[in-house]
């Protein structure tokens, strides 16, 4: 009876862990399939448990041995290793548990991610998550480094549709800490716009487009909004809707985004996400993540990566070792 239910528990659980080809060690005899069982039962259990270790505690708590059991990790590569020597077997794996931020997801929230059934056609790997908690947005940093700091309210800035406005935005960051601010068919490039205050409005078509982060290096992000109360939609004007906005890189509102119809990169981190057709179009939000994967990544402005305790979970993984211990009389 056991046997059954610990076939039964195998078949239907492993969370995701499935990674043990028992087959080729389950055909001498009904007592070393039971031990293989047992031990796959183990090395599921003593998973589960370091997992569970690592995101409600320090790290350096994962490094046990106890009871025919060795876990340890390396923080460096984020690697898990854990070994069991057990019913005269031992096994063996390493898991991939490389941090998963918001900066890796075509749409992150602590929140609300209301797509209102319209798929984001973002990449399986950029596939949206929530979180426990939104990146701290670092001002110092964008105020220190900033090229220019706007402090104008009830403004417009309007590219005319011949751009003769994009001179006074030169390549860099730029804070706005006023609010009814009013962005027309501006095209700019290289740019982190920063807005602390409230009411920002985009019409017909803006072209941002963020740094592209050379290497291994950080990236910026195109557009930060700072207040919680602060909404903003990206949308399309014009006789056929075909003005819209065009934006490559990372979006950030500790408030909340409505997209509506437009071009993005992505990632979008927010604490409410909303997908919306409104009344005049069907919804139409194209999702570039593919074609500029640099922008995927951890960002500038918002704490070092390291600042945050993030949760650890299963990427890839490898068997090092399954095998039967031989006992010599």
């Amino acid at each position: 009876m056991l046997v059954a239910v610990l076939m039964i528990f195998v078949v239907f659980s492993f969370t995701g862990v499935a990674v043990l080809n028992v087959a080729y060690v389950s055909t001498a005899s009904s007592a070393e399939t039971v031990n293989n069982i047992k031990m796959q039962y183990a090395l599921e259990s003593s998973v589960n448990e370091t997992l569970w270790r690592m995101n409600n505690g320090p790290d350096s708590l994962i490094n046990v041995e106890a009871d025919g059991v060795i876990t340890s990790f390396d923080p460096i590569t984020n690697v898990l290793s854990v070994n069991v020597d057990k019913f005269q077997m031992e096994s063996e794996i390493l898991l991939d548990l490389s941090e998963d931020t918001h900066f890796d997801r075509a749409l992150a929230s602590d929140e609300t991610i209301n797509t209102n059934g319209y798929t984001v056609d973002a990449d399986e790997e950029n596939r949206s998550r929530f979180f426990t908690f939104l990146p701290e947005v670092d001002m110092d940093y964008f105020t220190d480094n900033a090229v220019a700091i706007h402090t104008e309210s009830f403004h417009k800035w309007d590219g005319g549709g011949k751009h003769e406005d994009d001179e006074d935005f030169e390549e860099g960051i730029h804070v706005f800490t006023g609010s009814f601010l009013e962005f027309k068919k501006m095209h700019l490039d290289n740019v982190t716009l920063v807005f602390t205050g409230r009411w920002i409005w985009f019409n017909e078509d803006n072209h941002i487009n963020a740094p592209v982060p050379v290497d291994s290096a950080d990236a910026l992000p195109a557009l930060v909004f700072t207040d919680e109360d602060n909404y903003f939609e990206i949308e399309a004007e014009g006789k056929n809707y075909d003005k819209e906005d065009k934006i490559n890189g990372a979006i950030f509102t500790a408030g909340t985004i409505v997209m509506k119809k437009g071009e993005l990169s992505g990632p979008i981190v927010g604490k409410t996400i909303t997908m919306d057709d409104g009344e005049e179009y069907d919804n139409y939000i194209d999702f570039k993540d593919t074609e500029h994967p640099k922008h995927y990544r951890w960002h500038k402005g918002f704490k070092g990566k390291k600042h945050y305790d993030w949760p650890k979970q299963i990427g890839r993984w490898k068997t090092k070792k399954w095998k039967k211990k031989h006992h010599h009389s």
